[in-house]
């Protein structure tokens, strides 16, 4: 059954879903059944069992699916549900992770608060157990921890421009649409820009460290997507990030651009040197990330694994 697009509720819970059905089913399990929530999901041209999969399955009351005919990625959906929130925060989640067991009674005591956002501690888990810890929570769970252990300048802003993935936060709709911020709506990496300009424009951030959010990883998965289609649009949405953050003077936060340094040969010498070319018109910070050379094969291991890059369900 479809919720009423019109009935405020005081968070809408956003989740672009491609062919992932039975993840997406744990995913809802694990989002209180409450007036208080609006489910939305967006659709992205799943294969004909999958949409029949969402179209016979009896959804509750407060969940709505919206079904995208042309395949558009992740950003294109989130922009698609943004359009019909009627929350007053905004949470995000992918159809293969999970909230928290106790998620209504972690955020209900915020639903007040004066902040903008609101960032919470996140963990992740292999998906083959679902119990052993695995590595993509790390470096968010740290921005979070270093800002409620010491509220200095240096780690409010860390927290504000390094905790890209829109999930593990709540999200004021009012500054979205105040601002009219939206995600980019390319084959991967669209959410960088979404999350450093709500960060920029948030009056106010809060933190917590109790978690909130389970991303899942795949063990030893190498995303099949690596194409040089794929890669150029992550290549370009940091490129894009590292010109805002250079232009409201945040240089400092800028996202290391080695790794496409590193693996543009990939696609030939060409390739390359519009990389390097590219990255000197853009001013890019050559130095930033350059700790990670010793760990350089982890590095692309991670950066190619589709659960690493922030788009699972493109």
């Amino acid at each position: 059954m479809a919720s009423d697009l019109t009935v405020e509720r005081k968070y809408s819970v956003i989740v672009p879903h491609k062919n992932s059905f039975h993840l997406l089913k744990r995913l809802l399990d694990s989002i209180p059944d409450s007036p208080d929530f609006q489910i939305i999901i967006i659709d992205d041209n799943s294969n004909i069992t999958e949409k029949s999969n969402l179209q016979n399955h009896g959804f509750n009351d407060n969940v709505t699916v919206i079904y995208n005919s042309e395949s558009g990625g992740a950003g294109k959906a989130r922009n698609i549900a943004l359009k019909h929130a009627t929350g007053k925060w905004l949470l995000f989640a992918d159809a293969d992770d999970f909230f928290c067991e106790n998620m209504h009674s972690l955020i209900e005591p915020y639903y007040n608060e004066e902040a903008d956002i609101v960032y919470f501690g996140t963990t992740s888990v292999y998906s083959d157990n679902l119990t052993s810890t695995a590595f993509r929570h790390q470096r968010y769970l740290k921005l979070v921890t270093d800002y409620v252990h010491e509220a200095s300048q240096d780690n409010e802003d860390a927290m504000r421009y390094y905790f890209n993935p829109p999930w593990g936060k709540l999200i004021r709709r009012k500054l979205v649409e105040d601002h009219n911020i939206k995600f980019e709506e390319i084959l991967a990496s669209n959410d960088i820009y979404f999350s450093i300009t709500t960060g920029f424009h948030a009056k106010k951030v809060a933190a917590t460290e109790e978690v909130l959010y389970t991303i899942t990883v795949t063990e030893g998965s190498v995303s099949n997507s690596f194409s040089q289609e794929h890669f150029d649009a992550r290549f370009q949405a940091v490129l894009k990030a590292n010109d805002f953050l250079r232009a409201i003077g945040k240089n400092k936060y800028q996202k290391s651009v080695l790794y496409y340094i590193g693996r543009a040969y990939a696609f030939g010498w060409k390739y390359s040197l519009y990389v390097l070319q590219s990255i000197i018109k853009h001013r890019s910070n050559l130095f930033i990330g350059m700790e990670k050379i010793m760990g350089y094969r982890t590095m692309l291991s991670r950066r190619e694994n589709p659960s690493f890059s922030g788009n699972k369900q493109a």
